[in-house]
């Protein structure tokens, strides 16, 4: 069975930030979508991950058109997730080099997390904690974990999520592109069905509206354009403490004809 997922996106700097340190991408013609939070002084965050977006798609699609092999390679995933993971990877160097070569972006960072329809699977490649859920017969599932220091705390124990939630600390990130030579980036693959539903959130969303409250909103609004424009309205009206980026796909079952058009256009490339 093979898929297709239609995406719609939004993105708003909040109701406190000066400007947009996020930056997100569709690309359908890759079946790729990305999500990216930027940290750092003057512009730096929004330099960052641009960077992030912008490389990791030009890299994953050159790597696509070749079939290159990465090394390393982890040989309990896809070719294609592998290569996903090396384009963020290069992505991560290219934004080490400039906040250490460019003094005042010094410190830049930025999450990433981003997504291939792979077949029939979700093929992610993910650092930081941007999020990426699945909505499944109305129950959303997070993918992705956290990379941060509450998130440490709530595994060891040491803190609930709800209280984690308000913690004080939940702004730390452990893990993020540009802060470290070669951070660990975590490869999921998870299969999908059609009906799924798929939501790419940086912090500034799920931080100001609460888990249940966006899987009711989802799943009460079936236009994932419109589903955007309102979980931003809604981060708004509670406070829109930071920048809001937010992709929402639905995973749709190709028709007959889409399927033998892809086999004709793989046959030729």
């Amino acid at each position: 069975m093979t898929f297709k997922i239609n995406f719609a996106s939004a993105s708003d700097k909040g109701k406190v930030r000066k400007n947009n340190e996020d930056s997100c991408l569709v690309a359908p013609e890759l079946e790729l979508a990305i999500v990216a939070d930027g940290m750092g002084g003057h512009n730096s965050g929004e330099v960052a991950s641009s960077i992030a977006v912008k490389v990791t798609r030009d890299k994953y699609e050159s790597m696509k058109l070749t079939g290159m092999k990465p090394t390393p390679y982890n040989d309990k995933m896809s070719l294609e997730v592998n290569q996903l993971g090396f384009a963020v990877q290069l992505a991560n160097a290219v934004i080490y080099e400039t906040g250490t070569s460019v003094p005042e972006n010094k410190g830049m960072g930025t999450t990433l997390s981003a997504a291939i329809l792979n077949g029939s699977k979700l093929s992610i490649a993910h650092i930081g904690d941007s999020r990426i859920y699945l909505l499944r017969s109305g129950v959303m599932q997070q993918l992705t974990e956290d990379h941060s220091l509450v998130m440490e705390h709530v595994k060891k124990g040491l803190l609930t999520r709800e209280q984690a939630d308000v913690s004080p600390l939940q702004n730390i990130l452990t893990r993020a592109l540009g802060t470290q030579k070669a951070p660990a980036v975590d490869l999921v693959e998870t299969q999908l069905e059609a009906g799924d539903r798929l939501l790419f959130c940086t912090d500034g969303l799920f931080k100001a509206v609460k888990e249940d409250k966006l899987q009711e909103m989802i799943k009460a609004q079936t236009d994932n354009a419109k589903a955007c424009q309102e979980l931003v309205t809604a981060a708004n009206a509670n406070g829109g403490p930071d920048n809001i980026t937010v992709i929402i796909g639905s995973v749709l079952q190709k028709t007959i004809k889409e399927t033998l058009k892809d086999m004709f256009r793989k046959s030729y490339a």
